[in-house]
């Protein structure tokens, strides 16, 4: 009896020990994502008019600009900023990108975002010299609080987010599947 202890002792053991760092919880910045929140959520705008060549070449819209956040619901996330304009034939781009971690405090609807790592991408069509892509340094991995709220907008669920718990001002991000 006491060998089919150890043997089941040593085995759950291993498998806590083994368990991978992703599926643990800090909550100093982690909590689980509200199931109403869980998911993407995407907020972009674009011109309605489009730029073409003197040779017929399609040279794109005049500006794009989207921000994602995709909240997973062990409390991670990962978060997109698309910004792009078209100017004299000249196309600029812009894209950041950060993941890590995501506290929700229900009571106050605010969550932090407390993110571990990221990247810039930079391109320049007329300036192909100048095109970078860097990782984010420790400096500019920091925490941000937002204040939320899900409303239901002509049919379809929206994030309302906010800087403040009393701002007017706000951001409405539409659930998004992608």
């Amino acid at each position: 009896m006491k060998k089919h202890l150890f043997t089941l002792f040593a085995i759950l053991s291993l498998s806590i020990a083994c368990t991978p760092n992703s599926d643990r919880i800090d909550p100093a910045i982690q909590s689980n994502v509200p199931g109403d929140v869980s998911g993407k959520w995407m907020w972009g705008t674009f011109s309605m008019s489009n730029f073409w060549g003197y040779d017929g070449s399609y040279q794109g819209k005049p500006y794009e600009q989207a921000f994602v956040l995709d909240f997973k619901p062990n409390g991670e996330f990962e978060e997109y900023v698309i910004n792009s304009t078209t100017s004299y034939s000249c196309r600029t781009e812009a894209f950041s990108y950060f993941k890590g971690k995501v506290k929700f405090n229900e009571a106050e609807q605010s969550f932090t975002l407390t993110p571990s790592s990221g990247n810039y991408r930079g391109f320049y069509s007329c300036y192909p010299n100048s095109n970078f892509k860097r990782d984010a340094r420790p400096s500019e991995l920091k925490s941000s609080t937002f204040y939320y709220e899900t409303v239901t907008v002509q049919g379809q669920k929206q994030l309302v987010l906010r800087d403040g718990p009393n701002d007017t001002q706000a951001m409405s991000l539409k659930s998004a599947n992608w």
